[in-house]
């Protein structure tokens, strides 16, 4: 049975990886509606481990953009450093200009192999991000229709109770008015055949529901 249930999510996160290909989505960890979506007290843990793992390819591509541009600037450096200790091997400070430029070279080559490694990453990242980013909208969707399901079932309940209660609702009301109607029939053939007066020695030691009727025929006999 488990082995069933970690089939079907394959296939259906295989199913919605293959639907999502051509939709460019924004990076969710940096859109305020999915975090208002996703309090921290309603992340799973699958869902913040997906947010950590794009928010730090997010910051990595960042930082490479820095880095790549800290290189160039270096680099920019020493090619004029190596420009300034070019040397024919007759001035006096040649062999000193030799070491430095040797050093400079040796930077520079450095440097070139941190450019070129910082390239490579900068290339490949955009579809690491695009990749985390999707697997991070499945499982949001898949928390979403959870709650959907859920909410559904509710409603479906809460609906129901609220037909029942009106057709509850309908019948007191009916009882009700029909009560009101015997009261008003009751209260004014007493009057009619008691008179106001007679009635009200009655109604002092009597709590009952008159309506409108009382006012009608008070002081009247």
């Amino acid at each position: 049975m488990f082995n069933d249930k970690k089939t079907r999510e394959a296939e259906l996160e295989e199913k919605y990886l293959e639907a999502l290909k051509r939709l460019d989505v924004p990076l969710l960890t940096l859109d305020p509606r999915w975090h208002q979506l996703f309090p921290d007290h309603l992340k799973t843990k699958q869902l913040s481990r997906l947010e950590k793992q794009l928010n730090k390819l997010i910051k990595k591509q960042g930082q490479t953009n820095n880095d790549l541009k800290d290189y160039e600037k270096a680099r920019k450096v020493l090619m004029e450093n190596i420009l300034n200790n070019m040397t024919d091997g007759h001035e006096a400070d040649s062999p000193i200009r030799s070491k430095k430029q040797d050093k400079n070279q040796q930077l520079l080559d450095e440097l070139k192999d941190k450019i070129s490694e910082a390239e490579i990453v900068q290339r490949s990242i955009p579809h690491e991000i695009k990749l985390a980013n999707q697997e991070l909208l499945i499982e949001s969707m898949r928390i979403c229709y959870e709650t959907l399901i859920e909410n559904t079932k509710v409603i479906e309940w809460e609906d129901e109770w609220i037909k029942h209660a009106r057709n509850e609702l309908t019948e007191h009301i009916l009882v009700k008015q029909e009560r009101e109607m015997r009261n008003t029939e009751t209260y004014k053939f007493m009057h009619d055949l008691l008179g106001a007066k007679v009635v009200e020695i009655f109604d002092r030691d009597h709590k009952v529901w008159k309506g409108e009727i009382g006012t009608e025929h008070k002081g009247t006999d």
